[in-house]
């Protein structure tokens, strides 16, 4: 294959993902799926690829085929960080393997650059160890995430949601009322704002 046949054939299968992401957004799985195998058809090597199919497989509730997916995505590039924070995120919930899910957390956090990735492996890994049963080390983990402001509102709540799971309610309050007053639609950070309010 020349190389501008392959640039073209690339350049179809980030044009298929794209149509991709825009289907899976609308909950059109099915539409998604087809646009993704069709993506991987002209680049079999492309990780995204993968990596979106065992986000759909996950959005559908098939774990241990988005495990598959997301695994192959990571083979084909060992530095898919995003496909790592998305197999724990699986491994956490629906198949509660949550050794496999700090396993993978850790192989994230060895790659993590910036802010944002460190505070979403660990608070995954915050979530497995819980999990677990292990609150010591989960502690442990809590106090590794970088102080905010956090202009995630994800993180605002999830950080919030760990600290009150802590104990630590003070804390935990003015990041769930932060959650909750940038996303008024953001179903949990109302409940946990009425469980703090209860305490």
């Amino acid at each position: 294959m020349t190389e501008d046949e392959q640039q073209r054939r690339q350049h179809e299968s980030d044009t298929y993902n794209a149509r991709g992401i825009e289907a899976a957004d609308r909950k059109w799985y099915d539409e998604a799926v087809r646009a993704f195998k069709r993506a991987l058809e002209l680049d079999p090597s492309s990780p995204e690829a993968h990596n979106l199919l065992g986000f759909v497989a996950a959005m559908e509730g098939e774990g241990e085929e988005a495990i598959e997916a997301y695994q192959q995505a990571i083979a084909l590039d060992e530095t898919y960080l995003e496909a790592m924070l998305n197999a724990a995120e699986v491994f956490i919930s629906p198949l509660g393997d949550f050794e496999q899910a700090v396993r993978m957390c850790d192989q994230a956090l060895d790659l993590a650059e910036v802010d944002e990735e460190v505070i979403d492996a660990l608070l995954l890994k915050f979530d497995a160890l819980m999990g677990k049963g292990d609150r010591e080390e989960a502690k442990k983990v809590l106090e590794q995430v970088p102080e905010g402001p956090y202009e995630n509102p994800s993180h605002l709540f999830l950080v919030g949601r760990a600290l009150y799971e802590m104990g630590d309610v003070d804390r935990a309050r003015a990041l769930v009322e932060n959650a909750a007053d940038k996303d008024p639609r953001h179903p949990e950070a109302h409940y946990y704002l009425g469980l703090i309010r209860d305490e």
